[in-house]
């Protein structure tokens, strides 16, 4: 196309402000621009193919360029683009998509509210937890738990919920009311402790800070069943059936933030179901439209909507619910049931986890974990130790781009974690491939880091 030209030229502009960029960086380098795709992969401006070994960000579940998904919005698109959900409004596909997401979520998840994306959908059920409490006479409840390098978003709100120092200090003071406990992060943990041979103590910390903070002043505890930012970590044998004991004799709401693992990214169609957890509220985005349309969900026990029959829940988004978004969203369910791509993602998962084994034989790597297609590799300047990578290093960044250049996109590199989760299409060979790059990718870095 004539037109990708003048993308090739505006590229090395810093007009496009790029997120989570240097845009030093990026003027130097050029944007790396994604222009095509097609199941698994993806190509650049020059039509170079490369595996999308992070689904876009943990978002594309059910593949680039499903046809169905398209002709659906296609369809949609002919009928009527907009039509807002304030005020009693409402559109067709808005009222299917609630209807289906009810019929799939664990049990009493009832009430669906839209929002347009991950950010909004936390932001939406952190304000929901404090008016029910208002509405049920207990408007003291406001404080919210979360745990130390949680992510659950950049908008205010979540950003306070986030337990990532790097992304809170640059806007602090923060919103008030937020407290954050030890994460159940096996490889480095807090109490020294070793799986299997502990007291939970990740778990009772959540008691502690409700007990520290005042029973009477916690709406909510908000959790990730597999933590995404701090690298793909899963909690040890008993950590939910702990937490929800304790936010039951507290009164405490309990969030469970499904924004990166639902819709079959870690082997079910939602990771409540893996690990047993009834949540009341349940946060959505990403795979619910698998990206082809930005859409966020907040998805309420009946008893807490009930509270809001008589009154006003004071919020909204004008994009939430919008008819493109969701009508991708019932016709992505559609695919992911249809080609059961949650079981395909815990047999492809087990391959990944499997194939990735062998890369333990580098000095640099000290973990590898995960569940489904949602893993990571952490890595470390001393094994024996786990004596951190320094940050000006930039390790995981070093291996993103050595593996760009040889046909892997990764993208979301942090200072010592590499992310891989392809889409749930994704197939033996092209793990195969996955594992081939970052093979050489991790001996290039370490090389260079080590001598």
């Amino acid at each position: 196309m004539s037109e990708y030209n003048n993308i090739k030229k505006e590229s090395l502009k810093p007009t496009l402000w790029h997120h989570y960029s240097s845009m030093k960086e990026v003027v130097e380098k050029g944007s790396k621009v994604i222009v095509s795709g097609n199941g698994a992969v993806i190509r650049d401006l020059e039509g170079k193919e490369y595996i999308d070994g992070l689904s876009m960000l943990w978002v594309v579940n059910a593949g680039h360029n499903r046809r169905e998904i398209i002709e659906a919005m296609k369809e949609q698109m002919d009928l009527i683009g907009y039509a807002s959900l304030f005020g009693g409004y409402s559109n067709a596909p808005a009222v299917l998509a609630a209807s289906k997401l009810k019929e799939i979520a664990p049990a009493g998840l009832n009430r669906v509210f839209f929002v347009s994306g991950g950010s909004e959908a936390v932001e939406t059920a952190i304000k929901m937890s404090r008016q029910y409490f208002q509405v049920k006479g207990q408007g003291g409840r406001y404080k919210v738990i979360s745990r130390k390098e949680a992510y659950h978003g950049v908008t205010l709100g979540a950003l306070s919920a986030t337990g990532i120092r790097v992304y809170r200090q640059p806007f602090e003071p923060l919103v008030p009311g937020f407290h954050h406990v030890s994460a159940p992060y096996c490889y480095r943990c807090e109490f020294n402790k070793e799986p299997g041979s502990c007291n939970l103590e990740c778990a009772e910390a959540i008691a502690q800070a409700i007990e520290w903070e005042g029973p009477k002043t916690v709406a909510a505890v908000i959790l990730e069943p597999v933590m995404n930012a701090l690298g793909a970590i899963t909690p040890p044998e008993g950590y939910f059936r702990r937490v929800q004991e304790i936010t039951r004799q507290y009164g405490v709401l309990l969030i469970i933030d499904e924004v990166v693992c639902a819709f079959g990214r870690i082997g079910a169609m939602f990771a409540s179901e893996i690990f047993n957890i009834h949540p009341d509220m349940m946060v959505l985005a990403k795979g619910l439209t698998s990206g082809y349309a930005p859409l966020g969900a907040v998805l309420a026990k009946e008893e807490l909507g009930q509270a809001f029959d008589d009154y006003m829940f004071i919020h909204g988004l004008t994009f939430g619910g919008h008819t493109l978004s969701t009508t991708a969203t019932l016709k992505n369910i559609e695919v992911i049931q249809s080609e059961a791509l949650a079981q395909k993602s815990m047999e492809m998962g087990s391959y990944l986890i499997q194939g990735l084994q062998t890369l333990r034989r580098y000095r640099t790597v000290g973990d590898i974990r995960g569940m489904g297609l949602l893993t990571a590799i952490e890595y470390v300047a001393d094994k024996e130790t786990r004596k951190k990578i320094p940050g000006n290093v930039r390790f995981a960044f070093k291996v993103e781009q050595l593996a760009w250049d040889r046909g892997l996109y990764l993208c979301r590199a942090s200072v010592d974690k590499t992310y891989v989760a392809p889409p749930l299409v994704v197939s033996r060979e092209q793990i195969n491939r996955i594992i081939d790059i970052l093979d050489e990718s991790i001996g290039l870095a370490e090389k260079d880091f080590l001598g």
